[in-house]
């Protein structure tokens, strides 16, 4: 089996950058959360296409998380329901940061350490997530029929 050459690719100022999605019903009530970190370099232009491509499709292979629980929400019928958010939220920096920080931490507790070689000295370093990442954030609409619709934001 013959190999094609391979090229390096010198890392320049690599950056934890986060998908995140809220799962939510056609009435809007946000049930659950997920996230995914990746690592990434270029242009934040470039990460965010690159965040949103991955954001119509990735939801899928992302573990859920439960929604924070001092979030709650009056419901015409059931009363009040905790561990529920509106998707309006979403768009509210305070309300995003409040929804999304517990989940982010843990994806920055997530991120495995790694090792290199430093003047034949190995070294263990991990990537830190950004005070204010760049993000994408996704809603997922849960369907009746059973399908989930990924409305990702940014697209033209």
């Amino acid at each position: 089996m013959k190999y094609r050459r391979a090229t390096g690719h010198p890392l320049e100022h690599p950056e934890v950058v986060i998908n995140l999605w809220a799962y939510t019903g056609e009435d809007g009530t946000i049930l659950r959360l997920a996230g995914k970190a990746y690592v990434m370099q270029g242009s934040d232009a470039e990460k965010l296409a690159l965040l949103r491509q991955l954001a119509a499709t990735d939801f899928l292979s992302a573990p859920w998380h439960k929604v924070p629980s001092n979030f709650t929400m009056q419901h015409m019928v059931f009363g009040e329901m905790q561990d529920v958010a509106q998707a309006s939220m979403i768009r509210d920096p305070y309300c995003h940061r409040n929804l999304f920080g517990p989940l982010i931490e843990s994806l920055a507790q997530s991120i495995p350490e790694q090792v290199r070689s430093v003047e034949g000295e190995y070294q263990p370093f991990r990537l830190d997530v950004p005070q204010e990442p760049l993000c994408v954030s996704t809603l997922v609409m849960q369907i009746e029929d059973g399908s989930l619709v990924p409305m990702v934001s940014g697209w033209a």
